[in-house]
C-alpha cells in the first residue's frame, strides 16, 4: 500500500462526465480526472442463492464470434473476497489475471461445497480478447449468497486450492447508515489482492475505504492516534491535503482516507470530528 506522501489522484478510476473519482489509499486503479464523484458503482448485489450462479456487477464486453466459439468457459481463480455486514453475502473478485488485453466473458460464481470449517466458491468464465485494451484487466465482482453467515469459516478457491485475502464489512464504518455519503465504483486491477470503495460526501469532499493483508501494507509515520469504535487507529497524512486512519483486524489492515473538496483542506481536528460522526460497528 502506498505512502500518504504520494499524489492522491494517481490511482483514479475512470470518472463520468463532470465527476471526480477518489484514489485508493495505495490501490492500483487506473488514472482519470474530473470533479468529485466517480465512474460507476461497485455494488454488492443480492442476487445468487447458495449453489446457484452469481450475477456479475457490470456488463462484460461482447466477444468476437471467434472468441466465443473457440474459448469454452472454464475454472478461473479469484483473488480476494468481501463479506457483507450480515455475513451471508460474499463478493469474490476475479479477472483475466496477468494476461494482457484480455477480459472475462460471462463469468459466474457458485458455492460448490461448504461445511463447518470452509465454504468453497468456484468461478467459471471465458477469457477473451478485450474490446478495449485500455479498460482490460480490472477486477470483476461476483456475488454469492449463503444460507447461514460465514462466521469463522474460511473461503476457498478450487481453481488454486487456496484461500485468498478476505475482508469484512463488519470491520468498516457503516457508511450506508449515513446519508451524507454516497458510494461510487473504484476500479483496480484483477491482480490486486486489495479492496477499495469510494464515496462522495458533503461540500464536494471524498472518502475512500481500502483493505489489504497486513503483511503487504506500508504507510508513513503516524501523526496521531484516534479512537474509532472499539479500537484505536493511527492517523497519517499531509496537512492541508488529506488524512488517513489505519486499523488492523484479523491479519488485515483497513484504512479510511478523507479528502477535501478541490482546492479545500481539512485540519487534523476536523478529520477527527468526522471520524467521530461515523457509525462504527
Amino acid at each position: 500500500m502506498g505512502s500518504d506522501d504520494e499524489d492522491p489522484y494517481r490511482h483514479l478510476g475512470r470518472p463520468a462526465a463532470g465527476q471526480r473519482s477518489a484514489p485508493p489509499a495505495g490501490g492500483r486503479a487506473r488514472r482519470g480526472r474530473g470533479v468529485l464523484a466517480a465512474a460507476v458503482a461497485v455494488v454488492l448485489g443480492l442476487t445468487a442463492g447458495c449453489g446457484q450462479p452469481a450475477t456479475v456487477e457490470g456488463t462484460p464486453g461482447q466477444p468476437t464470434t471467434a472468441a466465443a466459439t473457440s474459448d469454452g468457459a472454464g475454472p478461473v481463480p479469484w483473488v480476494s473476497a468481501l463479506v457483507a455486514r450480515d455475513g451471508t453475502r460474499v463478493t469474490v473478485y476475479t479477472g483475466p489475471g496477468e494476461a494482457r488485453c484480455k477480459e472475462l466473458y460471462e463469468p459466474s460464481a457458485t458455492v460448490t461445497e461448504q461445511d463447518a470449517t470452509q465454504v468453497v466458491v468456484a468461478v467459471r468464465g471465458r477469457v477473451i480478447d478485450s474490446v478495449d485494451c485500455a479498460a482490460s484487466g480490472t477486477a470483476v465482482p461476483l456475488v454469492v449468497s449463503l444460507p447461514e453467515p460465514l462466521g469463522d469459516r474460511v473461503l476457498r478457491d478450487p481453481a488454486t486450492d487456496a484461500t485468498h485475502p478476505t475482508y469484512h464489512e463488519r470491520e468498516l464504518p457503516d457508511l450506508d447508515a449515513d446519508q451524507r455519503w454516497s458510494p461510487y465504483e473504484s476500479h483496480w486491477m484483477s491482480t490486486d489482492e486489495g479492496w477499495h470503495r469510494g464515496y462522495n460526501g458533503p461540500d464536494g469532499s471524498g472518502l475512500l475505504l481500502s483493505a489489504q493483508p497486513t503483511i503487504a501494507a506500508s504507510r508513513s509515520e503516524a501523526v496521531a492516534t484516534v479512537r474509532i469504535g472499539s479500537r484505536d487507529g493511527d492517523v497519517t497524512g499531509q496537512r492541508g491535503r488529506w488524512w488517513t486512519v489505519w486499523w488492523e483486524a484479523g491479519g488485515v489492515t483497513y484504512s479510511l482516507r478523507l479528502m477535501p473538496r478541490e482546492g479545500g483542506s481539512f485540519t487534523l481536528q476536523e478529520f477527527e470530528r468526522e471520524l467521530a460522526r461515523l457509525k462504527w460497528r
